[in-house]
């Protein structure tokens, strides 16, 4: 799934969904031209960031056209965000500015919304989950399965839903001579008007496609007595995919920050140990580094965002603490599915989650409750997570004794099943499965884990034979160090 990330501080932001297999970037200013050197685009295999970086009275206008594949990434201080068309994934964080979505009736979308202290407008056919206020909406707009999580702090957001596909046809390039596009929905482009009718716009005559695939592998090196080693260097690994050699084209040693997701179980089986799980999860927090960048979400039959990422540990803890007991209802595997979502939106190579959760989903606990019914196997998770560049430490919390008999608990196998999962999903991307028998044994879990995270090595490569058949690829990793000991994902799938 490609990424798209935007950053443009001040200025407006719209993005339009449309039939191409490309993006297109139109920028626009009321007070003059816009110059190259203002728009910046950093390009790598898969993902592309773009970075409005401008001293001038007037804000820089975006407006984006791209496929309804994408995954995109936007982060504003006042400017405004609009959004026509659904996406595969949507992230939106910003400080002043308002955001406006429209959706299609059609749409497919887990909607995780967050105005601290503006309000929240919906005229959309949400199925709302848990208490709905002015300031928060969690809920789904028709089976779900894609993603949209916004958090503005002092504007509005505004979503609702066209009665036609929110989406831009064309079939030739848009040109000087074009009239200002108008979607099916009605939704208007502002920008795009002014690239029709001004001389004050800059556009790449060429529209941008994204291709190339960059394959990360996080590795851990022990010696022989399972002791860390952390002063290899890039030329001390070799890694090859399907039995050839791969020219190593990034490396990190383990002193690189990292980019986390700390995702929380806050479901009925956790309910009474809040305040232990809220101390532990702070000290996991103060034990990472400075320079780590962590988000915090959590879960319960709902997916939200607590923090979204930042370097700033008082703000996560005060995050943290604020958290209150939740509804029941593990969804477990849709909300792993949204922290890979959320985690996309990292333009890094070092990225992990750990998860804290007794693993029952709700489809091994309520198997026959189609309310309760995840959106996503197990099997598709895994699968999801074979493609992911993230490791994944599940921590896991046994509440078997204390639940079984009780809230629909359906017994010891759903406990067999869930371990089973935790451990596949900790392999495949080579990780490990951690346990915490109880509650009060987190804290000393979580420290282990922090160790664990500042023991890996990053590197990446651009496969010498690309391809997008389907086709398991296998990866294998080497060091020139008799007796060394690695872990690391087995492969991916090369879709």
């Amino acid at each position: 799934m490609a990424l798209l990330s935007v950053d443009n501080p001040e200025g407006a932001t719209e993005v339009h969904t449309w039939d191409q297999a490309l993006i297109r970037i139109l920028a626009s200013r009321t007070d003059g031209p816009v110059f190259d050197s203002e728009v910046l685009c950093e390009r790598a295999p898969g993902r592309l960031g773009v970075s409005v970086k401008s001293k001038a009275a007037a804000p820089v206008t975006l407006a984006l056209f791209v496929p309804a594949s994408m995954n995109i990434s936007i982060r504003s201080t006042s400017g405004t965000v609009t959004v026509a068309g659904s996406l595969a994934g949507l992230s939106i964080d910003t400080q002043s500015g308002s955001v406006t979505i429209e959706l299609p009736e059609t749409a497919n979308v887990d909607v995780a919304l967050r105005a601290i202290e503006g309000f929240i407008e919906s005229a959309a056919p949400i199925k709302v989950f848990g208490q709905r206020d002015e300031h928060t909406l969690d809920g789904r707009l028709g089976s779900g399965g894609a993603t949209a999580i916004v958090r503005t702090t002092k504007g509005n957001i505004n979503l609702r839903a066209g009665s036609q596909q929110a989406m831009v046809t064309t079939d030739r390039k848009i040109d000087r001579s074009a009239q200002p596009i108008t979607s099916p929905a009605g939704f208007k482009s502002r920008a795009a008007k002014e690239f029709a009718d001004s001389a004050h716009i800059r556009s790449s005559d060429e529209a941008i496609k994204l291709e190339a695939r960059l394959v990360n592998v996080l590795v851990k090196v022990t010696d022989a007595g399972g002791k860390t080693l952390p002063l290899m260097k890039k030329d001390d690994f070799a890694i090859f995919e399907d039995n050839v050699q791969q020219d190593i084209s990034y490396f990190e040693p383990v002193t690189a920050p990292l980019h986390l997701v700390l995702l929380l179980d806050l479901s009925g089986s956790t309910e009474k140990k809040m305040k232990i799980l809220k101390k532990a999860a702070q000290k996991f927090v103060d034990s990472l580094k400075p320079a780590d960048t962590i988000a915090v979400a959590g879960f319960t039959r709902r997916f939200f965002v607590i923090s979204n990422f930042t370097t700033d540990h008082k703000l996560l803890k005060d995050r943290i603490d604020d958290i209150k007991n939740r509804h029941s209802g593990t969804a477990y595997y849709d909300a792993m599915w949204s922290t890979l979502d959320l985690l996309e939106e990292a333009r890094a190579t070092r990225k992990a989650i750990v998860v804290l959760t007794d693993g029952v989903d709700n489809s091994l606990d309520h198997p026959n409750d189609e309310d309760l019914a995840s959106k996503h196997s197990f099997s598709e998770l895994l699968e999801r997570v074979e493609e992911a560049d993230a490791t994944l430490y599940p921590i896991y919390l046994d509440t078997e004794y204390e639940t079984i008999g009780r809230g629909g608990r359906s017994g010891h196998d759903a406990y067999v099943t869930a371990r089973k999962q935790l451990e596949a999903l900790a392999d495949q991307t080579g990780a490990v499965m951690f346990k915490a028998e109880r509650a009060e044994d987190l804290e000393g879990v979580y420290q282990q884990v922090a160790a664990e995270l500042h023991s890996l090595y990053s590197l990446a490569y651009a496969p010498k034979s690309l391809t997008r058949d389907g086709a398991w690829k296998k990866i294998g990793v080497s060091v020139k160090l008799p007796g060394a000991k690695l872990r690391a994902k087995r492969g991916y799938y090369a879709r």
